[in-house]
């Protein structure tokens, strides 16, 4: 019986240990984001393609409002977003934008949704940096480049306001470095990444 309330014990420590460690992981994004953004990254705040909510739900712990929203609720690629025009501050797409096959529903959407000055961030591989392993999840339909994935925010009524690699919790001299250096230690230095990151401003 102790041996059984010992193991019980331990376990209730991993997945707590394992909660707070995805709870930590998700308030470096939000510090990340607010360290780039400012006041713009503020309530209200919407995640698409949510999964589990936990980044939402580390939104409103640090006291924003935010919810999120997943397939289940929407189809992103083809159905209209449940929300109001012009209700929304900040939209946010991480590791979602790679499985839709196209982004003209979800980028006219998510426009629609913004209020002028709003902010889309989109966080997703780096096809020149990672190509060989992108089609290893299935469910990868469509791989973007920085510059693509740029041009993608610029065809949509969106001004490119940041790009570069979807680093987290970086020191303000790494993003002062120049591009070409910046996307190489992305990759090598530990903790590193192959991902973009890039925010558009509504015009």
């Amino acid at each position: 019986m102790i041996e059984s309330y010992r193991k019980d014990r331990e376990e209730k420590m991993r997945v707590e240990k394992s909660l707070n460690a995805w709870f930590d992981y998700n308030n470096r994004y939000i510090r990340t984001y607010t360290g780039i953004l400012g006041e713009k990254f503020k309530s209200k705040i919407l995640d698409l393609g949510c999964g589990t909510d936990d980044f939402s739900k580390a939104c409103r712990a640090a006291g924003m409002e935010a919810e999120g929203i997943d397939f289940d609720r929407c189809n992103l690629e083809t159905d209209r977003l449940p929300y109001d025009d012009e209700s929304i501050n900040v939209v946010t797409m991480n590791a979602v934008f790679e499985h839709i096959r196209t982004p003209d529903r979800i980028m006219k959407e998510t426009n629609r949704i913004l209020k002028k000055g709003g902010v889309v961030i989109i966080r997703t591989p780096n096809w020149q940096m990672d190509f060989k392993n992108f089609f290893n999840d299935p469910t990868h339909c469509k791989p973007y480049t920085p510059k693509g994935l740029s041009t993608t925010l610029n065809m949509y009524g969106f001004k490119t306001i940041f790009l570069g690699p979807g680093l987290i919790c970086r020191s303000k001299l790494y993003w002062k470095l120049p591009e070409f250096l910046k996307w190489r230690l992305a990759s090598a230095i530990k903790g590193g990444t192959k991902s973009i990151l890039a925010i558009g401003e509504k015009l």
